[in-house]
């Protein structure tokens, strides 16, 4: 890119802009920026050193305003201007053209940069798209990878499923069989129990039958006892009044006798005989 100004011009058209009205240098820096459309920025360290020349050479002076110099032209200065009005005059062609020349330079490069981030574009589409058709082909084998190791692992998780559904209903046939034969064995141990029981209950039933022959065999005996013993008492009230020799035992009643003795044979015999489950009670 061409210069802006040439050697010693930056000086006279900073005169010219004071000339304008007085300035602080950040506002003379803008306005360069502005007039330039932003294509020419001086810096700090272009625009302040020209000033304090041009301050030393009796051109320019400054005014503290808010803590910042304002620079404004002396006299000195405005016949500077005068004595260089033509040389003023070829400098602003001078920048008009410079700047026609910065803008078709600048036009040129935006174009060359146009031209290369299409022709970057282009090239950046035409990769994308292949990249674009690798990644699609690679995603597309990949998909049916997954769906083969899919389909595998459903083929595996089924056969393993038929395996354990097998493994289960073989176990669960072994366990009803184990627990039919244990409770057939069950059955029979309690058709033998019940069948014991039951002779048991028969042994049980003839013992009983003949403990009640004996018990009526006994009391039969009883009986038999009870009616031998009144007889021999029923003799015996005859018998002592002729052997009696004692007075006293002669005065007494043969009845009263009789009856003391009859009491005492009721209380050393029961005359109730229990047979077969009965009370028997004997004759007179």
């Amino acid at each position: 890119m061409s210069p802006v100004f040439r050697h010693g011009s930056l000086r006279l058209y900073l005169l010219r802009l004071l000339d304008e009205e007085p300035r602080h240098g950040y506002e003379v820096i803008r306005l360069l920026r502005d007039r330039f459309m932003g294509v020419y920025s001086p810096s700090p360290g272009t625009i302040y050193p020209r000033l304090a020349r041009l301050e030393e050479e009796g051109l320019v002076t400054h005014d503290e305003v808010d803590g910042r110099k304002v620079y404004r032209i002396t006299e000195a200065g405005r016949e500077e201007l005068r004595s260089r009005s033509d040389e003023l005059d070829e400098l602003e062609e001078e920048l008009s053209a410079s700047v026609s020349d910065i803008v078709r330079e600048v036009r040129e490069d935006v174009r060359q940069t146009v031209r290369s981030l299409r022709e970057e574009l282009t090239w950046a589409a035409r990769e994308s798209r292949r990249m674009g058709q690798a990644a699609a082909a690679d995603a597309r084998e990949q998909a049916k990878q997954a769906r083969d190791e899919a389909l595998t692992q459903a083929r595996e998780a089924r056969d393993d499923a038929k395996e354990q559904a097998r493994q289960a209903r073989d176990d669960a046939r072994e366990q009803a069989r184990q627990a039919r034969d244990q409770a057939k064995q069950g059955g029979e141990q309690a058709r033998d129990q019940a069948k014991q029981a039951g002779e048991q209950a028969k042994q049980a039933g003839g013992q009983a039958k003949q403990a009640g022959g004996q018990a009526k065999q006994a009391g039969g005996q009883a009986k038999e006892s009870y009616r031998q013993a009144k007889e021999q008492v029923r003799q015996g009230r005859e018998d002592p009044w002729e052997q009696a020799t004692d007075e006293a035992e002669a005065d007494q009643p043969a009845a009263q006798l009789g009856r003391v003795d009859l009491e005492r044979l009721d209380q050393i015999v029961d005359p109730a005989i229990v047979v077969d489950g009965f009370t028997h009670a004997p004759g007179p």
